[in-house]
């Protein structure tokens, strides 16, 4: 019904080892990892992806970043992406890739520090979905307050207000959305989920996260920002 993908660092052996687990625990035995693109490995081809353009980078960051949580109270900066998230950027896209080429409808997006914390199985989520999702959170670094909410559907389904995410620990994507949203993530000039706050707007998908949410982050720092 779903294929499962997993962002992963190949030198953190020990998220590889906690995430297999937490992948045993949900009962998900087929998930691939994203391994390719590490930031070591990255190539002057790989890193042509990275659009330095600053007027892009203001678009983008005026509607992905200050109204998530800071508008009117952080002053726009130029800021150049570390290799560590230009890697991030790039394994995602390589998941998107993947799912494309699969003959599957849906698919879960998990980073290697999600743990989850439900019982609730995927499939149940997905059946039970509002008719018109596009993306699913089912959780992430930051409890629902991260989020503006339109409406609730079912009391289980919180449709957000763009910008719309909640890091990129753990989504459901449908096959439709995928294909909305590359065109605006291909050449990319922000992290990951500052760029799917804009190819969310941008593509008008309808974008829910669980209440209660399934998952969260395991306890390990965040490499975000390595060099």
């Amino acid at each position: 019904m779903y294929k499962t993908y997993v962002m992963h660092y190949t030198p953190l052996k020990d998220r590889r080892e906690f995430i297999s687990q937490q992948l045993l625990l949900k009962g998900i035995s087929d998930a691939e990892f994203i391994t390719e693109f590490d930031r070591e490995d990255l190539t002057e081809q790989d890193l042509y992806r990275y659009n330095k353009d600053k007027d892009l980078h203001k678009e983008v960051s005026e509607i992905s970043r200050r109204p998530h949580g800071f508008a009117g109270s952080v002053q726009y900066n130029y800021e150049q992406m570390s290799l560590a998230s230009v890697s991030l950027n790039l394994k995602h896209l390589e998941g998107f890739r993947r799912f494309l080429d699969q003959d599957l409808n849906f698919a879960l997006f998990l980073e290697d520090d999600c743990r989850f914390i439900s019982s609730t199985k995927i499939e149940t989520i997905i059946e039970q979905a509002p008719e018109n999702w596009d993306v699913i959170f089912l959780g992430g670094a930051f409890n629902h307050g991260i989020i503006t909410p339109i409406s609730v559907v079912g009391g289980s389904y919180i449709l957000a207000q763009h910008p719309s995410t909640n890091t990129t620990s753990s989504i459901i994507y449908n096959k439709n959305s995928v294909r909305k949203i590359l065109p605006y993530m291909e050449s990319f000039c922000v992290p990951i989920d500052w760029q799917l706050n804009y190819a969310f707007y941008k593509a008008n998908l309808n974008v829910y996260h669980t209440y209660p949410y399934l998952c969260t982050q395991g306890d390990f720092r965040s490499t975000a920002k390595d060099e």
